[in-house]
Formats: structure tokens, sequence, C-alpha cells
């Protein structure tokens, strides 16, 4: 397990991943109307991105 470890995403990665989110939980309560796709790709694509800047440097 201790080559598993990664480095922190950029601030920016990490501010896309968090809109995302919001976007996501926002079309999930119904705060804001949006396809459904639209909301389950937000969770997707953002979760995605943030795993995937945690094993890539710089990302």
């Amino acid at each position: 397990m201790a080559g598993l470890g990664g480095k922190a995403p950029t601030q920016i990665t990490w501010i896309v991943c968090l809109v995302l989110y919001v976007v996501a939980l926002m079309g999930a309560f119904g705060l804001v109307r949006m396809s459904a796709n639209v909301v389950q790709w937000s969770w997707v694509i953002g979760f995605g991105l943030l795993l995937l800047a945690v094993k890539v440097r710089g990302l």
C-alpha cells in the first residue's frame, strides 16, 4: 500500500470538481431543473477527475 500514495490535485482541478458536485447536488434535490443525464454525468465526471488528479502529478 505504500506505493499507492498520490498528490493533492491543483486548486483549479479541485474547483472544477466542486462545481460539478454542486451542479449534481442542485439537480438531485430539484433546486435547479436539469436533465437527469446532466446530473448523473456531473457526479461521474467530477469524481473521476478527482481520482485521476490524485494520481497524475500537476493535474
